[in-house]
């Protein structure tokens, strides 16, 4: 990829022994790639902050030191940058657990270091509050992703979930039917991991989008650990194989 135009400036110092003359400024370049890591990394340490409404593009140029236009110029739109991040988001938990399924498959399938990148994914890091965001205002659609496109690229994206979710079933499937078998058990049926998949992700946008709210009404408000308890329990119920 081409070098990017983006800079970031810096205030050189003024010689000792001199009259502090205007601001010099040092220009950084960044290729293309880097910018774009850059600003969605500041978007996501956003919405972790402050939720989907955080996402807003001045907030974030001043956070990556650049101009509004510049990331204008890297995806045109803060709806382009909504989904740049969605799209990262859903790539990093795929290969996140496509790596605990495959060193599970010289040993124990580990389920719950599954569920810890689920959770830490969709409800420690808001993407669970931008996937609703996103949904309950239209802007994603089940066949075709995100609305304000409808162009090859969009719709094949817009169909990546549910690849993903196809996948991760298939894989986990046969790592706990193989697993069984070693132990001499009963092997899981395809429906059995299907549903632990999704009430695994059900269990982690329900904590992200009203998880402190049914803590409180639970009496657990107070309780620091009452999310991590949670969790370890929801881990002890959801193993695909016992």
């Amino acid at each position: 990829m081409s070098a990017s135009t983006d800079e970031k400036t810096a205030p050189a110092p003024a010689p000792e022994g001199e009259t502090k003359a205007a601001p010099r400024t040092r220009r950084v370049r960044r290729t293309g790639e880097e910018a774009r890591r850059l600003i969605l990394d500041a978007a996501e340490q956003r919405l972790a902050s402050s939720g989907p409404e955080g996402i807003r593009l001045q907030d974030i140029a001043k956070d990556v030191g650049i101009s509004h236009p510049a990331i204008l110029h890297h995806f045109q739109s803060r709806e382009g940058l909504v989904g740049a991040l969605v799209e990262r988001t859903m790539t990093h938990l795929r290969d996140a657990l496509l790596g605990v399924i495959t060193r599970g498959q010289s040993g124990a399938l580990d389920t719950d270091a599954m569920m810890d990148e689920v959770f830490a994914t969709l409800s420690d890091r808001g993407h669970a509050r931008l996937l609703a965001w996103l949904t309950l205002t239209g802007r994603v659609e089940p066949e075709s992703g995100l609305t304000d496109s409808d162009d090859e690229k969009s719709k094949a994206e817009g169909s990546r979930g549910r690849q993903m979710l196809g996948e991760l079933t298939d894989l986990v499937h046969e790592a706990a039917a193989r697993q069984a078998r070693d132990a001499g058990k009963i092997e899981p049926s395809k429906e059995d991991t299907r549903f632990f998949i999704l009430l695994a992700a059900m269990s982690a946008f329900g904590e992200a989008i009203v998880g402190r709210q049914m803590y409180e009404a639970a009496g657990l408000g107070g309780d620091p650990e009452a999310a991590a308890k949670f969790r370890t329990r929801l881990k002890a119920l959801l193993h695909p194989v016992k």
